[in-house]
């Protein structure tokens, strides 16, 4: 099946939960980060930490996150950043991870994996995609993921998971019809895209939620399974090239095209065409704001199923919708009584792996 593509395993890094040993140790209120690398770590601690902990790793290094608020880093290692997760969750006391200020990613290593997880980027705060290759994008919230203007840059075989992106820019074109910044092999599970710009989307949508460019080309071969899209006020019809399985395409036109038009050169299986967010959704109606729900309607959901029985859209697949992230199990951690003459305080963490 498409969405056995790519896979990953969330077990299988080494993933410090370090809050639980600096919260009783006065540092509560200050965000931090912990960097991991072979078996040894190292704090530090500010809205500067990202930067000091991504300046001091090397690939396949694993930094993680505190609560609170962090000023980016232009990322140029194949490293893991792990944070506390993209919402709040006032049920536990959870304030979620931010990551401020625009920041470009641009990782040449082709053997470690740049890996984001549990990241919340708000207003002001652009992903600007540079190099990368087959990175992972878990459970974060995006507000942009945009392009730069070189002809040297390309990102392949991206994966995102569990993701919402306010705006997703895929290929930007010049008036002498230059292509600047691209990526090929982009695939998005269970995630939700809120806007999209420069006609072209991801080559793989499966089990999304989806506001599609709905124009010539813009859809041309790419796959789209076990999702719901969505285009308002389009007054293009010319959607040849791309194949949908068990999809729902929702037609707000104020010209009354279909969504999908089914006598163009297009493979469908299962479409399934509506002309209001009304008859799909519960809430949602186009609009968004964090936290809100995007359940199915239940006749839609237990009619409308993908091809794995489930329903369409990011409740149901292979990676049903989880904003949460999980943490390790801290087996046993010690911490010295007094700090080092680096004012560094040593402590000794056990982690299991779940």
């Amino acid at each position: 099946m498409l969405y056995n593509r790519h896979t990953y395993n969330m077990k299988k890094t080494l993933l410090l939960f370090a809050a639980l040993c600096f919260a009783s140790l006065g540092f509560a209120q200050e965000p931090f980060a912990t960097l991991t690398h072979n078996d040894s770590v190292r704090a530090f601690y500010g809205m500067n930490a990202l930067q000091q902990a991504h300046a001091a790793a090397v690939d396949g290094d694993v930094i993680n996150l505190s609560s609170g608020a962090f000023n980016a880093v232009n990322i140029t290692k194949a490293v893991t950043i792990r944070g506390q997760g993209m919402f709040n969750d006032d049920s536990i006391g959870l304030v979620r991870t931010r990551i401020l200020n625009t920041f470009t990613v641009e990782v040449p290593d082709t053997v470690n994996r740049l890996t984001l997880i549990g990241l919340n980027f708000p207003s002001g705060t652009d992903m600007r995609l540079r190099v990368a290759h087959n990175p992972l994008f878990l459970k974060c919230r995006f507000q942009e993921v945009y392009h730069e203007t070189s002809t040297d840059y390309h990102t392949s075989d991206a994966v995102f998971i569990n993701c919402i992106i306010g705006k997703w820019y895929n290929t930007h074109y010049t008036s002498s019809g230059t292509t600047y910044w691209y990526a090929t092999g982009t695939t998005f599970y269970n995630s939700v895209i809120l806007n999209q710009a420069n006609m072209d989307s991801p080559d793989y949508l499966v089990n999304c939620i989806a506001y599609q460019e709905n124009s010539p080309g813009g859809l041309n071969n790419k796959t789209i399974m076990n999702s719901i899209v969505y285009y308002f006020f389009n007054n293009f019809r010319y959607n040849n090239g791309y194949t949908s399985f068990n999809t729902i395409g929702i037609n707000t036109s104020a010209y009354g095209y279909p969504y999908f038009d089914m006598t163009d050169d297009i493979a469908t299986h299962n479409l399934h065409n509506y002309t209001s967010y009304a008859q799909i959704f519960q809430t949602f109606n186009g609009g968004y704001s964090d936290g809100m729900s995007m359940a199915l309607n239940d006749d839609i959901a237990t009619t409308i199923l993908g091809d794995d029985s489930t329903q369409v859209g990011i409740y149901g697949g292979q990676y049903p919708w989880d904003d949460k992230v999980s943490n390790p199990l801290i087996g046993h951690f010690s911490a010295a009584r007094r700090t080092n003459t680096q004012g560094n305080l040593e402590v000794n963490i056990e982690v299991i792996n779940e």
